[in-house]
C-alpha cells in the first residue's frame, strides 16, 4: 500500500518538475505543469491532516471521492447530519464551498486583508 499521500508522491516532485518533456508539454502543448497535480494532493493532503472528515456533496462520480478518502454525500444537509451524528456533534465549524467545481477558482482570504499575501506589485488575490 503506498502512493496514497503526499509523503509517498513527494519523492517524485523533482523528476516531474524537471522533465523537460512534460516542461514543453505545459508551455506548447495546453498541458497542466508536471507539478499541478503534486499541488492538487499537498491541499488535500493539508486538508486530511486538519480535519475529521472532508464532504463532498451531489458528486457526479462518488465512488472518486471515496477512493480518495473523502465522504460523499447526495444532499449538504445529508451531510450535515452525518457529520453531526459522526464527528462535530450539534456546534460545528464548516467551510462550504458550493460553487468551488464550477466557477473559476475560489480565494479563501483572512477577514484583515493584511494578513493575505502579495505578489511583488502589491495586488492581493481577494481585490481583484
Amino acid at each position: 500500500d503506498y502512493m496514497n499521500t503526499l509523503p509517498d508522491m513527494n519523492r517524485l516532485g523533482e523528476y516531474y518538475a524537471t522533465n523537460e518533456e512534460y516542461i514543453r508539454k505545459y508551455r506548447f502543448t495546453n498541458a497542466f505543469h508536471p507539478f499541478h497535480g503534486f499541488s492538487m494532493m499537498s491541499c488535500g493532503h493539508i486538508a486530511e491532516m486538519n480535519t475529521s472528515a472532508i464532504y463532498i456533496v451531489g458528486a457526479q462520480e462518488p465512488g472518486i471521492a471515496r477512493s480518495m478518502g473523502l465522504k460523499t454525500r447526495a444532499a449538504f444537509e445529508e451531510a450535515l447530519a452525518d457529520a453531526k451524528k459522526k464527528f462535530v456533534g450539534e456546534a460545528p465549524n464548516i467551510l462550504a464551498l458550493p460553487q468551488t467545481f464550477k466557477l473559476a477558482a475560489v480565494h479563501l482570504c483572512m477577514k484583515d486583508p493584511s494578513q493575505d499575501c502579495m505578489d511583488e506589485y502589491g495586488n492581493h488575490p481577494c481585490c481583484g
